[in-house]
């Protein structure tokens, strides 16, 4: 999908992103972050897994971008979800938490998760996270 001598913004410009969080201003900042950093396709917000999973049936995505604790269905839930469907067993997915434990650290590692960050993070981090997990999916 990505190659990594391809310029940032070129890169950028052609994502379809859903971000799933259940504090809405973490979505309109993550939004804000994501325009700034050149994404000029689509931008897609979700409160909860639940509501993500429906939007995927229907949406395009190149990457989704999600908290890890919401209500419904949390972030481990729809990934498990996403990777036992053909579909969307390979679509990059990045998680976001705001914690710090070494619980949270472990389920990263033993998980394999394509990715995370914890809360809260400049958009220059976020920037490379993206463009090192949407190499991975190349």
């Amino acid at each position: 999908m990505v190659d990594m001598d391809t310029n940032h913004k070129e890169v950028f410009r052609k994502l379809n992103v859903l971000v799933v969080d259940d504090i809405s201003a973490v979505r309109k900042v993550l939004a804000q972050i994501l325009r700034g950093l050149g994404v000029e396709g689509c931008i897609d917000t979700a409160g909860d897994g639940l509501e993500a999973w429906e939007m995927m049936q229907n949406g395009n995505y190149s990457v989704v971008i999600c908290d890890i604790r919401m209500p419904r269905m949390d972030g481990l839930e729809l990934r498990k979800l996403l990777r036992a469907t053909p579909k969307f067993a390979e679509l990059p997915f990045l998680m976001i938490t705001g914690e710090v434990s070494e619980d949270v650290m472990a389920l990263a590692v033993e998980s394999k998760w394509d990715g995370y960050l914890i809360k809260p993070f400049p958009s220059a981090v976020l920037e490379k996270r993206l463009l090192k997990l949407l190499a991975k999916a190349d």
